[in-house]
């Protein structure tokens, strides 16, 4: 019987050598690169490549000359990248590397991204494979290490407790310890256990934000990896498990529940970027695809037992509520949100109450998500939702919503209102909705789906349009003197079943007994329409309101305001 560490071990050996192939496969530019666009992804492959070949018991099915050659394409690779750090102490930018090399490598100006992390996992692989690197490449690995050392591009002081300094703090941490400089060690030690205390006071802002989040974790464990000094060694054990921890708590089968604060289009509508839950939980099918690969198979740490049996053993519905402070360093608070999550084993419903600016404008406010081993998530994507667009939304990607709306978040039903003042003249002119492949049947201003496990059905206020394309259904419902509305409710199949539904046909004649109530609402001295409310009752029998008027949103449930004294900071 494979044991919990074996089948770790397994996961992480399946993604490197997934990696390794990849990296065959990728077609070499004039310059010598495989990619352009991001150079930290040909050192992320290269060292895949690498690890991978460095054996020859890990890649039987290559003879001695191709492991050999593969050998020497990655060592190359990762040279090439290390060639391109600037080395010269007197440059503003030394240290760094550049991040899009345009079409001349050698003239790209350089950024202060690709050290972040790209850093932390050079000094990784070189304690990894020190013992069997090409001598050439291994002093070339050091030489870019020294610069790093002697530069100031880790010399941040903490600000705002985000991603860039936990990686910053995790450099301070790798150079002190490489070059037994026991001050910096020092500071790195006190700036991490105050980054620690922190998130665990005010909670992790950047809430979901899978670029992110992974960022934190996996900076932190090249330090767990190196670093073995016990101080250290404690602090970032207890950070990793908190972190991990966070994951783990709206982790299913391979998805993230709920709102997140930045989601790339590898994030959403479908989870994509799965690789590290792969290695850790395992629940889902492996992967195929890689769409940020980073430094997957290099991390050793394992999240403890009990949280891997956390994340993949759901057995019944649970609630959580979250509470997260914005403060920077100085513990000031600016602003507070709140996050919701409703999950069961087939699905999840959730997001935050809170419309925030977040970053690029990336903010996923709620959605219905399926977990990737429903089949319906093997056809296209595996979140549903509706959002009215906003500042950098492109057609056809279903992200970046506007400022306006208000929502309603209850256990498997998300509400969502939106008045749009006719002053703002450049609003987009309707919302748009994103829905999973399945069975679906439409009316003029409702629908519902048979989707892989579960059924979902949504209310709009105004009539909408629905096209299938080739990973999703997109609905398009306009605006009407700038009001709308949205109401979405899923159960999954075995519970419908309860209910005498067995079917798409019996589920949609349910539903139609149950028809969202939405109203505009006018001003006592005029006559002009400024807001909207909507009444629809659950199928638990739930009573719920929401109301976004003159005077601001009213939540209600079985007529009780929605109040939020029981969410708490995790």
């Amino acid at each position: 019987m494979t044991t919990y560490s074996q089948a770790f071990i397994e996961r992480r050996n399946a993604i490197r050598k997934l990696a390794a192939n990849k990296a065959l496969e990728l077609p070499l530019l004039p310059s010598g690169f495989w990619f352009h666009n991001d150079v930290r992804d040909n050192f992320y492959y290269a060292i895949h490549l690498f690890a991978y070949c460095s054996d020859p018991g890990t890649c039987p099915e290559l003879g001695e000359t191709e492991r050999q050659n593969a050998l020497k394409l990655a060592s190359g690779m990762i040279s090439r990248v290390l060639s391109l750090q600037v080395q010269h102490p007197e440059h503003p930018m030394y240290g760094h590397w550049p991040l899009n090399l345009g079409s001349d490598p050698a003239a790209a100006k350089p950024s202060g991204l690709p050290v972040e992390l790209m850093g932390c996992l050079i000094i990784l692989f070189y304690n990894q494979y020190q013992d069997v690197l090409p001598l050439e490449l291994k002093s070339e690995l050091n030489i870019a290490i020294v610069h790093m050392y002697q530069s100031s591009v880790y010399r941040q002081q903490l600000e705002q407790i985000h991603h860039h300094e936990a990686k910053h703090t995790s450099l301070k941490l790798l150079l002190g310890h490489q070059f037994d400089d026991q001050e910096l060690l020092g500071q790195g030690l006190r700036f991490a256990k105050q980054q620690l205390e922190h998130i665990r006071t005010f909670g992790f802002k950047e809430y979901g934000a899978l670029p992110w989040h992974w960022h934190w974790i996996q900076s932190f464990t090249c330090v767990w990896q190196v670093v073995d000094d016990s101080a250290v060694r404690e602090t970032v054990t207890a950070m990793l498990e908190h972190l991990w921890s966070l994951r783990a708590d709206v982790y299913l089968k391979g998805a993230w529940v709920g709102a997140q604060s930045r989601q790339w289009p590898h994030d959403g509508p479908k989870d994509n970027n799965t690789l590290l839950d792969y290695i850790q939980f395992g629940d889902f099918p492996q992967p195929s695809v890689i769409t940020r690969l980073e430094g997957a198979y290099l991390y050793t740490y394992q999240i403890p037992e009990s949280m891997y049996k956390r994340g993949v053993e759901r057995s019944g519905a649970e609630e959580l509520k979250r509470k997260i402070r914005f403060a920077g360093a100085n513990s000031q608070v600016q602003e507070e949100a709140h996050t919701y999550a409703y999950i069961t084993p087939d699905y999840a419903a959730g997001g935050i109450w809170e419309r925030r600016e977040e970053f690029d404008n990336e903010q996923q406010r709620w959605d219905i998500t399926l977990p990737l081993t429903d089949p319906a998530a093997q056809e296209g994507v595996n979140q549903a939702f509706f959002f009215h667009p906003g500042a950098k939304y492109k057609e056809g990607d279903d992200r970046h919503a506007s400022n306006y709306g208000e929502v309603l978040l209850h256990q498997d039903t998300a509400i969502q209102l939106w008045a749009v003042p006719a002053e703002d003249t450049a609003a987009h002119p309707g919302l748009i909705g994103c829905l999973p492949k399945g069975d679906w049947t439409f009316a003029e201003r409702s629908g519902c789906g048979k989707v892989g496990r579960i059924y979902i059905v949504f209310h709009l206020m105004n009539p909408f349009t629905a096209e299938e394309r080739s990973d999703r259904f997109s609905i398009a419902s306009p605006l009407v003197d700038g009001l709308n509305g949205v109401v979405m409710e899923a159960m999954s199949a075995e519970e419908a079943a309860r209910f005498g539904i067995n079917n798409l046909a019996q589920f949609a004649a349910a539903a139609q007994t149950r028809q969202a109530l939405f109203q505009p609402t006018v001003q006592e001295s005029g006559t002009e329409a400024k807001g909207v409310s909507v009444r629809y009752t659950t199928r638990k029998r739930d009573e719920l309101a929401l109301t976004l008027g003159f005077s601001g949103p009213l939540a209600t449930v079985n007529g009780t305001p929605v109040r939020k004294d029981d969410y708490i900071i995790r």
